[in-house]
């Protein structure tokens, strides 16, 4: 049986070396120490890359970004010693297939490659594709926090997570108990519910506009859905309010 190849990109020669000595047996090893010598590496046949976040010339994403221009299914490994979960995100939304810090531990490497190249279904894997979901569905929330008073759809935010929509979908309904545009609704009426509590001067019109309501009618009973009172009635229910709108 041919031997699957692997594209190894760490630039510690040290680590590079000890890497490739305990794959070679089993796979064919492509090497690179830098991100320019992996871009010119993508162009070769391989099966997967494993690619370490913190290169001299650049950073394991642009190696990243290359290979899902030309193999946008091919398994990629992240390894970095950097422990942050920001990166973790940001790397699983890039639409790495697994991440991996630093110091390697060669068993759950080597069981890792056979779990994705040999396609062994395990507890390991499904536990590592759920990871995944959560980091996503946690970037989700963050990118909604941030930007609650735009419009986009369940589609443009599947698109953004690099997931599938339909399978975004369950995985956010999993995640949050409700669906894109309920979950949307919420942030923004506990915003709306924040400005009520602390500022009596904007009225119920210009607190909807604020957090990205176009017509008081339509918030006003989202509202209602959420708190179960109006608005007004809220305002006027937070302690020393002295007037509606």
């Amino acid at each position: 049986m041919e031997k699957k190849s692997i594209l190894l990109v760490e630039d510690d020669n040290v680590v590079r070396d000890m890497i490739r000595e305990g794959l070679e047996r089993k796979y064919h090893v492509l090497e690179a120490a830098t991100c320019s010598k992996a871009l010119e590496q993508i162009k070769k046949p391989f099966d997967l890359a494993l690619i370490d976040y913190n290169l001299p010339d650049s950073d394991g994403f642009e190696v990243l970004k290359a290979i899902r221009e030309s193999k946008p299914k091919l398994p990629v490994i992240f390894m970095t010693a950097y422990s942050t979960d920001n990166l973790a995100i940001k790397a699983f939304r890039s639409g790495v297939t697994d991440y991996i810090r630093k110091p390697l531990s060669f068993a759950y490497l080597r069981g890792k490659l056979s779990e994705i190249l040999e396609g062994k279904e395990s507890k390991e894997l499904l536990e590592s594709v759920e990871s995944r979901e959560v980091f996503i569905m946690d970037s989700t929330a963050a990118f909604i926090e941030d930007n609650y008073k735009e419009d986009f759809t369940r589609d443009e935010l599947a698109q953004r997570a690099r997931m599938e929509k339909y399978r975004f979908s369950r995985a956010f309904n999993k995640h949050f108990g409700k669906n894109v545009k309920s979950y949307v609704n919420t942030v923004r009426i506990n915003k709306a519910a924040e400005i009520l509590g602390k500022n009596t001067d904007l009225s119920i019109t210009d607190v909807a506009i604020s957090v990205g309501y176009s017509g008081i009618a339509h918030f006003e009973k989202v509202f209602k859905k959420v708190y179960g009172i109006s608005p007004n009635a809220y305002r006027k229910n937070q302690p020393g309010s002295s007037s509606a709108m």
